[in-house]
């Protein structure tokens, strides 16, 4: 085996978007970008997100798990990390780190992680691990550049990412180092995110935003805003206006309050600096130049912003006076539940204004012509699209061979990757293990439990106990029709005759298999349908 191995598996995060994280290999090392979440498309029988499953991962070399940036589909997982190897070194950007802490602590997982910024390197046998600063939806994200020393090649990993030359707060996509570490190389490997590759333009800058925000700060009412609470600089921005406009300012939600708590333990932000209050110590709820700063722009069940329009946030009456901004999109999937809140707001007849209306959200993602800036100071010989569906990917080759047909295109999925020890790279694959499904506190539940809940949840659920030494019969279900509660005696009978004369003389096994059969056709007679049935000999 040749010592200067060098491979990248994507294992989670190519054609889908969530649950990243990829493999990359050398002959004494293993390092992981990233161990994310993936969120069901659907409301999934209350399964909270999906995990790549570890069970194949080997313990035979070092392992460092390297973290790009702090979002859940790139940290959401990385409890169930440490939880299966403990002394996997933990490598992370400050924001990063400071979000994962928060994280482990209801669970009191220890964990050590090193805390890391663009000027620091990492070397793993001949390949040199160099963070790359980038520009995205949240502060502190990296990108990586794999140099490898051995041959003349480097790759550009960036799965997140904008190219933004004015962005707000922080320093500037830091095209140097690409010029400095990667377009130097001869052979000259992009991997590339292609969330956002069907928008033909640029994306925004944060910047970009303030004019419509100044607008809407100019009005004199009590509004409400919403956004991915993750958008630290935004909120930002929002909070400097509010300063300048001589706002009030308190926020509602558990995520956007982590996320300040974070922002402020990274020192990207100093709440001292803005007239940020409490919502508890709210002297006038009903002011109208209070600003609240809201969860639950994608419709979540839970999120303050339901919780406000429904009616069931303590101290908050909406009128007709208020004003609700959504600085943000709908998510694909999300947008039924949106529109509840569209017109539950219509409802109220208060004033909205959404993304379509103003210039009030950025996406953190490159449009084309962002990609087509970081190609041409990139200058790639090879080009591999990560981050995103399918069909994504497809359109992403297809940009690729439209306008820089010289580049050679690669097409990955998850679990098959790219040997790069020689200057011919070839495909490598490992075997392929179905997500694991996360439920309640963090726990594992098996597919086939999800259809007894699906079942159960469509047809209802009926439980039969038959006591054979007193001959009683008693029948409880949940889910089905009052008609169900008028032919209750009915079955009753029927099932105390199958018990007691019948199948009498039949054992045990036989006699609980063909009560239940006979159940459930007795309740296809009654309702068109079977319900999940469950028959207890005592």
């Amino acid at each position: 085996m040749s010592k200067d191995i060098f491979r990248i598996i994507p294992m989670g995060g190519v054609g889908e978007i969530g649950s990243n994280f990829t493999l990359v290999e050398t002959e004494n090392h293993r390092v992981y970008l990233d161990y994310g979440i993936l969120f069901p498309y659907d409301d999934f029988f209350d399964i909270n997100y999906l995990i790549v499953d570890l069970a194949e991962i080997k313990e035979d070399k070092e392992a460092t798990l390297f973290i790009t940036h702090g979002h859940e589909d790139h940290i959401g997982a990385v409890a169930h990390f440490i939880e299966k190897f403990p002394k996997t070194q933990i490598i992370a950007p400050e924001f990063a780190a400071n979000l994962i802490r928060l994280k482990l602590e209801p669970k009191k997982l220890p964990c050590k992680i090193k805390v890391y910024d663009e000027s620091d390197h990492f070397t793993y046998d001949q390949i040199e691990l160099h963070p790359l600063h980038v520009t995205h939806s949240i502060p502190d994200t990296y990108g990586v550049i794999l140099k490898d020393t051995s041959l003349d090649q480097s790759v550009l990993f960036i799965s997140d990412f904008k190219f933004d030359l004015n962005p707000s707060f922080e320093k500037p996509f830091d095209t140097q180092k690409v010029k400095d570490l990667f377009t130097t190389a001869q052979k000259r490997i992009c991997l590339l995110d292609s969330t956002n590759i069907l928008n033909e333009n640029k994306t925004a800058s944060e910047s970009d935003l303030l004019a419509d925000f100044e607008y809407i700060f100019s009005k004199n009412k009590r509004t409400f805003i919403t956004l991915f609470s993750s958008n630290i600089y935004r909120v930002k921005n929002i909070f400097e206006l509010a300063k300048k406009h001589k706002k009030k300012i308190t926020t509602i939600g558990r995520s956007v309050n982590r996320y300040l708590q974070a922002a402020q333990d990274s020192d990207l932000i100093n709440l001292a600096d803005y007239p940020v209050k409490d919502f508890d110590a709210v002297d006038n709820y009903q002011d109208s130049n209070l600003i609240c700063v809201v969860t639950g722009s994608q419709g979540e069940h839970l999120g303050a912003l339901r919780r406000i329009l429904n009616g069931d946030q303590k101290n908050i009456h909406i009128d007709e006076d208020d004003l609700f901004v959504f600085s943000s999109k709908p998510i694909p999937g999300n947008e039924k539940k949106i529109y509840q809140l569209y017109n539950r707001i219509a409802e109220l007849n208060a004033e909205m204004i959404t993304n379509r209306d103003l210039l009030i959200h950025a996406s953190g993602h490159p449009g084309q012509e962002d990609l087509k800036q970081l190609i041409d100071v990139a200058k790639p010989t090879h080009y591999i699209p990560i981050h995103g569906e399918t069909y994504f990917l497809r359109k992403h080759i297809e940009f690729i061979n439209k306008y820089y047909p010289h580049v050679q295109t690669l097409y990955l999925e998850n679990f098959q990757g790219l040997d790069f020890s020689t200057l011919q790279e070839k495909f490598i694959g490992i075997g392929q293990k179905e997500p694991l499904l996360i439920h309640g506190d963090g726990h594992v539940i098996e597919r086939e439990k999800i259809s007894e809940r699906r079942k159960m949840a469509c047809n209802g659920v009926v439980m039969i106990s038959i006591n054979q030494k007193e001959q009683k019969v008693e029948i409880t279900h949940a889910g089905l029709p009052i008609l169900a509660d008028q032919q209750n005696l009915k079955l009753k009978d029927h099932v105390h005759y199958l018990a007691f004369n019948e199948l009498k003389k039949r054992d045990y096994d036989y006699k609980q298999e063909q009560i239940r059969i006979k159940v459930r056709n007795f309740y296809k007679a009654l309702l068109g349908y079977k319900p999940q049935t469950y028959v207890h000999l005592l």
